[in-house]
């Protein structure tokens, strides 16, 4: 049996996807493999690099293997390009350029007030 079909037969077919658009090689997942425990769902993709995070693929992991309940999905934003996000610890460039890439600018605003004058005005010049 393929690995495609395997997690097909265990997970939604949303979580599928993901774990499919996470790997390098997607022709992985219609290799022959046998049984759910011959795939390794940690050997598919790396985790850590996942939009998902770490976190929520093991919890995928914990439930093919009975010990947990399936994680919700992550909500998928998308941002229109070079949206700014003033937070209080800094401001954030989303899809920068359409690029798809975030920046995260470390500017305390409420201290921007009491730092010199043209670091200030190039900042608030920037935001409008």
């Amino acid at each position: 049996m393929k690995i495609i079909d395997i997690l097909l037969q265990r997970l939604p077919e949303k979580y599928v996807d993901l774990i499919v658009s996470n790997m390098d090689d997607f022709n992985v997942a219609y290799n022959e493999e046998g049984t759910l425990a011959s795939v390794e769902l940690m050997t598919l993709f790396d985790w850590e690099q996942s939009r998902e995070g770490y976190d929520f693929w093991n919890d995928v992991y914990l439930y093919l293997i009975g010990e947990s309940e399936l994680p919700q999905l992550p909500i998928d934003i998308i941002y229109s390009p070079s949206t700014v996000l003033v937070m209080k610890d800094g401001m954030y460039v989303m899809n920068s350029g359409g690029s798809g890439i975030c920046i995260r600018y470390e500017i305390i605003m409420h201290e921007l007030k009491n730092s010199n004058k043209r670091a200030s005005d190039q900042v608030y010049a920037w935001l409008n």
